[in-house]
């Protein structure tokens, strides 16, 4: 069995045992508890939302220790969120109206995938999908 197909096989495994934040951001724990953090306070909300003044406080936060883990703002910003952004997995600007200030309000969104029901066969497609069928487990869980 040539080496790549351990490889699918091992992601495979890995994302269907809800391990798809450890595929993006590998073993650091305290990358993915902040990401978990950042993933449920955001299915908090109905809309999946944060507004760009509660993800600067939650980051802000996030510094100083008080969500039970400690992550730095800049790193934050530039290698968690800017990642998911990306990605795609996060959409930034999103309007939506806010019914507190009866405007709409732009807002960083979270983003279920839009993926067939069944995967392709092999290969980078199937990797993908895989991947996007993980997060979408996630959000949805």
């Amino acid at each position: 069995m040539p080496a790549k197909s351990i490889k699918l096989y091992w992601n495979e495994k890995a994302i269907g045992n809800g391990a798809v934040l450890t595929v993006l951001f590998g073993e650091r724990q305290d990358t993915l508890d902040t990401a978990k953090t950042l993933i449920a306070r955001m299915k908090s909300n109905q809309n999946l939302t944060m507004t760009k003044r509660e993800m600067r406080f939650f980051a802000k936060d996030l510094e100083e220790g008080k969500l039970g883990v400690k992550y730095s703002y800049h790193n934050f910003y530039v290698k968690l969120l800017r990642k998911l952004l990306d990605m795609g997995f996060i959409e930034k600007d999103v309007l939506i109206w806010d019914d507190k200030r009866k405007k709409t309000q732009a807002v960083y969104q979270l983003k279920l995938q839009s993926i067939p029901e069944r995967g392709p066969q092999s290969g980078f497609i199937k990797q993908a999908w895989q991947l996007a069928k993980g997060w979408n487990d996630l959000l949805k869980a």
